[in-house]
């Protein structure tokens, strides 16, 4: 009598210990949390089905020196392996004359992304290119219009860049492509200088372009603006940020680690498939106390009872799991 093998090719599973996202660090002042600014772009990521996680270190009207000598900064940096952090000044002070910028505010820039990359060494830095006032800042003749504190600040954040290897999110030069394009859309408050909500849209529109390398444009996130608004908004990120890449030392987002696999039983015995992608290591645990490295493994059980499989998969800077249920009779 011949003896029958009966072949199951296992499709449940159990949920990941966990998933892969793309975590960011926004730390700056009012320009960041006014209308829960990193939260709109949370939003948008959603819409486009980006996993994202979002946290903020913020305190209005504070430049990069409170946040460098701050503790609660450093406790933030350190709190888990962020993927971007995101560095934004105060609106003026990169509209000083050069010798205040390199004396009052790179020093303690240098700090915090030193501190970023001892902690996170693969973390994507970004300096958050602020906007001009509405009218300039009449404090100092040289930027005593819009167009002229524009400039300043614009240079500032591209030399910062190259200084310190990071990259820009070029907030202000959509906001000023906004500006020239539909001069009838208000980006600020009464005050000339604070967002309004559209101008935190705009903001959040351009940190999802500088991050994922795409255009917002259509996304679903609920914010209260018009039709006509979100796309002139939309339409202006895309192309200020997508169209000058190399201006804003743009690096691509790296691939996410997918693991994944296919698992067949017979009995007690069993045979993984792997099929994860964009990783460099790979460990199956099967639950037994029994490991394997082999992306194709074969495992035989000894006792009966409920088994965990797990398929861990990591690069230089992250992991992820994925694991399985099975049962032993």
């Amino acid at each position: 009598m011949k003896t029958l093998f009966f072949f199951f090719l296992i499709s449940f599973s159990i949920p990941a210990f966990s998933q892969d996202s793309t975590s960011v660090l926004f730390v700056g002042n009012s320009f960041t949390f006014y209308n829960n600014m990193p939260y709109i772009f949370k939003d948008i990521a959603a819409s486009k089905g980006k996993k994202v996680h979002v946290d903020t270190v913020v305190t209005g009207g504070k430049d990069l020196k409170f946040h460098s000598e701050r503790p609660r900064t450093y406790r933030m940096i350190q709190s888990r392996k962020w993927d971007y952090v995101i560095l934004q000044g105060h609106s003026n002070e990169f509209a000083q004359p050069d010798f205040k910028v390199d004396s009052l505010t790179f020093p303690f820039a240098k700090k915090m992304v030193d501190s970023v990359r001892k902690y996170n060494p693969c973390a994507r830095i970004l300096f958050y290119m602020t906007w001009g006032y509405k009218n300039g800042n009449k404090k100092w003749k040289a930027i005593a219009s819009y167009d002229s504190m524009q400039l300043r600040i614009e240079r500032q954040y591209l030399i910062f860049a190259d200084k310190l290897s990071t990259g820009v999110s070029p907030v202000g030069m959509v906001w000023k492509e906004v500006r020239e394009s539909n001069p009838e859309i208000n980006l600020y408050q009464e005050d000339r200088f604070h967002p309004i909500l559209t101008g935190s849209y705009l903001s959040a529109c351009t940190h999802f372009t500088t991050i994922f390398g795409e255009s917002p444009y259509k996304n679903t996130a609920k914010v209260d603006l018009n039709a006509f608004e979100r796309e002139v908004i939309e339409i202006a990120a895309t192309k200020i940020v997508l169209n000058n890449l190399a201006r804003w030392r743009y690096l691509p987002t790296p691939r996410l680690l997918e693991p994944g696999f296919d698992l067949i039983q017979n009995k007690d015995s069993i045979q993984v498939l792997s099929n994860a992608k964009n990783y460099l290591s790979h460990v199956w645990d099967f639950g037994d106390g029994s490991i394997s490295t082999d992306l194709i493994s074969s495992h035989k059980y000894l006792a009966k009872g409920e088994y965990v499989i797990s398929q861990k998969i990591s690069n230089a800077c992250k992991e992820n799991q994925l694991a399985r249920k099975i049962k032993i009779d």
